[in-house]
């Protein structure tokens, strides 16, 4: 009996270094107990966010999005706990607060910035960086003019309707806004609000996941914050649907020349070719009274990233300057901004 005392002490060592192995393993089964915890995961399984952490503007967009589909974190607590995967990559999300630290500092603290990346080839939400204000989401938690980054929609549309540029009326952009993918309606600061009503407005954010249309060559997947949900024992509770649709045309031919079309010209931008050519870009401005700059934007894509930029002031109607007191303008902080998060990205 004595003998086996040893031997039972070391089987138990075992079982508990076992035990904690399996704990620490992201895709384990056994990767949460029965206390209701509910865990989201970078795309490579690291935590996130855990519940009971205080809330940030990515975890809000993903308790949003899976509300809408029916399975609420708080739902998930009362059956047990879950996992939840999500679509952000941990280092293009922290290479995109990390640039918007570097790029803001000595700049005016009036300024407000923002860094949306979504994937074309699945819809997946790869960093959603709403900026150096920690009281606001300047990503997906405020609406803005587009001005010129809106070209794109006008293009589309007057190939469409066979019209030029200048004669395509209002209804015809915005309704190739929506094939792209700009919703029509978002939540901002807790209220349902309709775009283009009144205004011609689309939160940052939008423009990532619309522009990431035209890098899948006319192929319109939803974008989207979460891959899959897990339950405590590994069963899945839902998965992101990322099948392409035609956007600009039922024939899927004609919605990849359309999307080609327009690619081909934004290739073609003086700022965009100075980058690798098949790299695409629209940089603008939008103005106020006297001309003056509100905010500015940097919009780009490729085959594998579609990236939004912001930069604006942070109270309406005051100019957006920059430490030299020069407007800010699309080609200066907003492409400053990408161009370094795009160095970061291809290091990886």
């Amino acid at each position: 009996m004595k003998r086996l005392v040893p031997v039972l002490g070391a089987l138990v060592l075992v079982a508990a270094v076992v035990a904690i192995v399996v704990w620490q393993r992201p895709d384990s089964k056994a990767a949460l107990d029965p206390s209701g915890d509910v865990v989201l995961q970078y795309a490579d399984g690291s935590q996130l966010w855990r519940m009971g952490d205080p809330e940030t503007p990515v975890t809000m967009q993903v308790a949003a999005e899976l509300s809408a589909k029916g399975v609420s974190l708080e739902q998930l607590r009362k059956d047990g706990g879950a996992i939840v995967v999500t679509t952000i990559d941990r280092r293009a999300q922290n290479g995109a607060a990390e640039v918007i630290r570097t790029v803001s500092a000595g700049e005016p603290a009036s300024l407000r910035y923002s860094i949306s990346a979504v994937d074309p080839n699945n819809g997946a939400v790869k960093a959603y960086s709403p900026g150096n204000d920690p009281a606001f989401d300047y990503a997906g938690g405020v609406l803005k003019e587009p001005g010129s980054a809106f070209f794109p929609f006008a293009a589309v549309a007057a190939q469409q309707t066979g019209k030029k540029l200048e004669e395509v009326g209002n209804e015809s952009v915005v309704h190739a806004a929506r094939q792209a993918g700009v919703p029509e309606t978002v939540v901002v600061g807790g209220k349902e609000t309709k775009l283009f009503g009144d205004e011609t407005k689309v939160r940052p954010f939008d423009l990532a996941a619309a522009y990431a249309t035209l890098a899948a060559e006319g192929l319109r997947r939803d974008a989207h914050f979460v891959t899959h949900v897990t339950d405590v024992n590994g069963t899945t509770l839902y998965r992101a649907e990322t099948k392409g649709v035609p956007a600009f045309d039922p024939d899927p031919r004609r919605s990849k020349d359309i999307a080609n079309l327009v690619t081909a010209a934004l290739r073609g931008d003086a700022v965009c070719g100075r980058v690798p050519s098949d790299i695409a870009c629209r940089h603008g401005e939008w103005r106020f009274e006297q001309g003056r700059v509100g905010h500015a934007w940097m919009v780009t894509y490729s085959p594998r990233i579609s990236v939004s930029v912001f930069v604006g002031s942070a109270q309406p109607g005051t100019p957006a300057v920059d430490r030299d007191g020069n407007a800010v303008t699309g080609p200066g902080l907003p492409d400053r901004l990408w161009d370094e998060f795009e160095q970061k990205l291809t290091q990886w």
